[in-house]
């Protein structure tokens, strides 16, 4: 009975709720509280606030007893987390979820009990029998981004379908094997080009290598035969101080249709340690090219 009157509320699918939480606990105590944030957008139901130990949050759309009261809210549901079993446990992750209020259960749970699934890339069969108040921390199929031989796949559409202005987003690239002819051919072209090899699966600067147009036979034939991406060199960067530096900002995206992106407040700048040239001499300074 609790579970179909609060099923209503504000647009909250709250079909775990047995047995509800009592709102209205002290103010101060936030430790494994459920809280609530008023929708950033008009007519949306409110989201949980999560905070850290380290930076402890009093948000202005933070719901007061009060105003839980006034939108419907007279108990909480409990809510439960799992981080199934192919994923390593973060404490960071299971330590925020916890301190938000959510509740940790066994990844040998049901999944109908779950309001959130931590894992990888879920596969469509598990996506298909989730409720829409369920979530997971992946989209499927998200590895078409984070592989970089098929995010070049999905640029290359995207130039062939768009304006050059639009499309130009990304220096050329070649897929290898496959495209090893064609950046031949790229080269050949552009005899004073530098090019970037990186494979499709490593991160962190692993496999990175930056050659010049003249490749030796012998680097040419194993490369000929490895899995990656080749793509032309940015090799007039913006600098700093003389320095190559990266700037990495952080989007969470909940949803691409809708598309709800948040852009968070603070970034990251990387610095390489070498003061930067591009002359071929120094391709192989790992620290003077690469910010990793």
């Amino acid at each position: 009975r609790i579970a179909a009157r609060c099923a209503t509320v504000r647009g909250w699918s709250l079909a775990l709720a047995c047995p509800p939480r009592e709102v209205g606990t002290d103010a101060e105590q936030t430790e494994g509280r459920m809280r609530l944030l008023r929708s950033a957008f008009a007519g949306r139901p409110p989201v949980l606030l999560f905070d850290s130990h380290a930076s402890p949050k009093r948000p202005a759309r933070e719901l007061s007893t009060e105003e839980l009261e006034q939108e419907g809210f007279t108990t909480l549901p409990p809510m439960y987390f799992a981080q199934l079993q192919d994923v390593h446990p973060y404490r960071a992750v299971i330590d925020t979820l916890v301190r938000g209020g959510l509740l940790e259960a066994s990844p040998d749970d049901p999944t109908s009990k779950l309001a959130l699934l931590w894992g990888k890339e879920p596969p469509l069969e598990l996506l298909r029998t989730l409720h829409p108040f369920q979530k997971v921390n992946h989209f499927a199929l998200s590895w078409h981004l984070g592989r970089k031989d098929l995010l070049w796949r999905h640029v290359q559409r995207f130039q062939r379908r768009s304006p050059k202005e639009q499309g130009d987003i990304m220096p050329r690239g070649f897929v290898l094997p496959e495209d090893h002819q064609a950046w031949v051919s790229a080269r050949e072209q552009s005899p004073e080009a530098l090019w970037i090899w990186k494979p499709r699966y490593l991160s962190c600067g692993r496999g990175i290598k930056v050659l010049g147009s003249s490749v030796p036979p012998a680097t040419d034939r194993k490369l000929a035969a490895k899995v990656g991406v080749v793509q032309r060199y940015v090799d007039k960067p913006m600098l700093l101080d003389g320095y190559k530096f990266d700037l990495r900002l952080y989007v969470l995206v909940s949803s691409f249709n809708p598309l709800k992106a948040y852009l968070h407040s603070e970034g990251l700048v990387r610095l390489a340690t070498e003061k930067y040239s591009s002359s071929a001499d120094t391709l192989k300074q790992r620290t003077m090219h690469l910010t990793n």
